[in-house]
């Protein structure tokens, strides 16, 4: 497998390495990424696992541009079997929320922008709906209130 730590270092995210790329017409980029790390947290026992039992279908999700063309990283899910409840489960990652088609920096992004500028602006920039672009501000905007809450 050829080695893109280059760009695995230049897309920044914890625990992922880049192991493919490829462009896509001239103002998109798609990488192929994979957790680097050797186990996973049971959400229903807290129990460290590293028995692996497949990957989820791979999904595509909308990241940070990059080299000024829009990024989509394709990411397949590991699936683990916890050796305390039995019970199998996706692996969680930090950098997205669990069930989102955008990493947790691109809503932050569409959330700064949509503070300081119109939706409909925002959405046509990215090529989103005006509809995503509210539900990402909405959502970051009550998950920053909930932070202020907590502090």
């Amino acid at each position: 497998m050829p080695d893109y730590g280059l760009l695995t270092e230049l897309l920044g995210l914890p625990h992922v390495q880049v192991t493919q790329y490829r462009f896509v017409g001239q103002e998109r980029v798609e990488l192929r990424v994979e957790s680097d790390l050797p186990a996973a947290i049971c959400p229903k026992c807290q129990q460290v696992s590293t028995a692996g039992h497949g990957t989820s279908a791979p999904q595509k999700i909308r990241d940070l541009s990059i080299w000024e063309r829009r990024c989509w990283l394709e990411y397949a899910p590991r699936r683990f079997k916890c050796a305390g409840c039995q019970d199998t489960f996706v692996e969680q990652v930090a950098w997205r929320e669990a069930g989102q088609a955008y990493t947790q920096r691109y809503t932050e992004f569409i959330y700064q922008r949509a503070r300081g500028e119109p939706m409909a602006q925002v959405a046509r920039d990215e090529e989103l709906s005006e509809d995503i672009v509210r539900g990402l501000f909405e959502r970051e905007a009550k998950k920053q209130s909930l932070a202020v809450v907590t502090q």
